[in-house]
């Protein structure tokens, strides 16, 4: 794991890497990705994602064509990422929602993704711009994004 990437910092980034880098900032501290993918959510022109996966940190990051290819979201799924000095990948339910106390926070169940697979999870924290994957009542990916203002 690279130390200059480590901490989560909500709303903002994580490490080094801060929401509105460039690709070429991002290619600065991380280097070339394992995989670069190219896609579109909608019928919408100009709504293209491009997501670059680094697999030997378990790390995922888009950027959005809206947002002039800058830096979106992060996507990390290893319990080397710490967040408030502690690692939440690999936590059980009870063990995150006792974090999401801690910080205050009000968290929201998506019901559609339990519907889809009774086994899977997703908790978003709008307040603080993440959100929670988890299979079987265990956290097995984090999504990090910016505050949504509103």
């Amino acid at each position: 794991m690279l130390d200059n990437i480590k901490n989560i910092y909500v709303g903002k980034g994580i490490g080094q890497l801060t929401f509105g880098n460039t690709q070429e900032q991002v290619l600065a501290v991380l280097g070339e990705p394992a995989e670069r993918e190219k896609y579109s959510l909608s019928e919408v022109d100009n709504d293209d994602t491009e997501a670059w996966h680094y697999d030997d940190l378990d790390l995922s990051l888009s950027f959005d064509q809206e947002n002039a290819w800058h830096l979106s979201s992060i996507a990390i799924s290893s319990d080397e990422f710490l967040l408030d000095g502690q690692p939440l990948v690999g936590k059980s339910r009870s063990e995150i929602e006792e974090v999401f106390d801690k910080m205050d926070w009000e968290p929201e169940e998506d019901d559609e993704v339990a519907k889809d697979d009774p086994a899977c999870c997703l908790i978003h924290i709008d307040s603080a711009g993440l959100s929670f994957w988890l299979e079987n009542d265990v956290v097995t990916e984090i999504q990090v994004g910016q505050i949504q203002e509103g």
